[in-house]
């Protein structure tokens, strides 16, 4: 099968075996895979991130300098499946998953050189944690239940109360699926921040009320973040500096929701946070109900994410698209099809 490999930040398309499915696993058509924010991260700082997923473990568990298939944010098609199995699904299905086999150890399907992702013609996947795709759902929309996901429970444990105004820093991928689960929670205000005019039109589509560009406008004077107790900030950009700055401009008693994955090390001023007595929280990942609910909120247009894919690729345009992405101004998903 064909598919777009990487090793050491280099990426390059070949041949190579198709997956065999294992015990309690399904062979399975990738669709619809979308490039996310940890695949650039895994591209331009894999030494980095190797490092940091040996120390840590955790969701982004690449441990291996072998070339790998990325990809893990996928809609597929069961094709055919391995010795026992309950074949619940009937050949054809569209199906996503939660990006893991349930082998022992766990295998992150699109961070492991065992088996490949998404950025290639055929997957594996546990037949345990399929979800199959509401009739009527395209695989592209269906493509971003993983990303969507991450968004959802982002706004789910920042327990959001009644006239809590939200701040959301940074409108890429995770940005703006936390302002399209803060929309579809009913939540106002919203005001969204990024320096690119084209994320910018993309946040008040998802449902930012205010959009402001840092490099023109004090977002920290606007009316609804000053507001006591009541103010909910969700950075999602994970730079240095970043932390430091929102304690710096930060109202006194506000919440702070990370979702931005900075790899590098970092430096802050906890007695700025103590003064103002902020609460920090870290979010990563989901749950499996909220992975199945978000699939849900995007078939019945709860999460309308049909403006999100900006832009499909095939297998051949994946090098050059992850170069493009290295200043991602222009895009907010992009979809990579590997039969295309």
């Amino acid at each position: 099968m064909r598919a777009a490999l990487m090793q050491r930040g280099r990426i390059w398309v070949e041949d190579i075996a198709a997956p065999v499915p294992g015990p309690g696993e399904v062979l399975v058509k990738s669709l619809a895979c979308g490039i996310c924010g940890s695949d650039l991260h895994a591209t331009q700082h894999t030494e980095a991130f190797v490092k940091t997923s040996r120390e840590a473990g955790g969701a982004f568990k690449l441990t291996t300098f072998e070339p790998v298939v990325l990809g893990h944010e996928f809609c597929a098609e069961v094709v055919e499946y391995g010795p026992a199995t309950d074949h619940k699904h009937p050949i054809g299905t569209y199906v996503c998953s939660v990006p893991a086999l349930t082998r022992s150890p766990m295998v992150p399907v699109g961070y492991s050189d065992e088996i490949p992702g998404g950025f290639g013609e055929y997957m594996v996947l546990s037949e345990s944690l399929l979800v199959p795709v509401p009739a009527g759902t395209p695989p592209s929309a269906a493509a971003l239940t993983e990303p969507m996901a991450v968004g959802y429970h982002a706004v789910r444990k920042a327990r959001l109360e009644t006239g809590d105004a939200c701040l959301v820093i940074g409108c890429g991928p995770v940005g703006l699926a936390v302002i399209t689960a803060l929309r579809s929670e009913g939540i106002q205000p919203i005001i969204a921040s990024d320096y690119s005019p084209a994320r910018q039109l993309l946040a008040i589509q998802q449902g930012a009320d205010i959009v402001l560009d840092p490099a023109s406008e004090d977002l920290w004077r606007n009316p609804a973040l000053r507001r006591p107790d009541h103010v909910v900030i969700f950075e999602c950009v994970g730079v240095p500096g970043m932390l430091d700055r929102i304690f710096l401009n930060a109202p006194q008693n506000a919440r702070i929701i990370v979702a931005g994955v900075c790899l590098q090390q970092d430096q802050l001023r906890p007695l700025i946070a103590i003064n103002k007595e902020l609460s920090l929280q870290f979010v990563l990942g989901y749950s499996m109900q909220e992975f199945v609910d978000s699939l849900h909120r995007i078939a019945d247009g709860r999460f309308d994410v049909e403006r999100l894919v900006t832009h499909r690729i095939g297998l051949d345009d994946v090098a050059s698209t992850f170069e493009a992405l290295k200043t991602p101004n222009h895009h907010a998903k992009v979809m990579v099809e590997a039969w295309r």
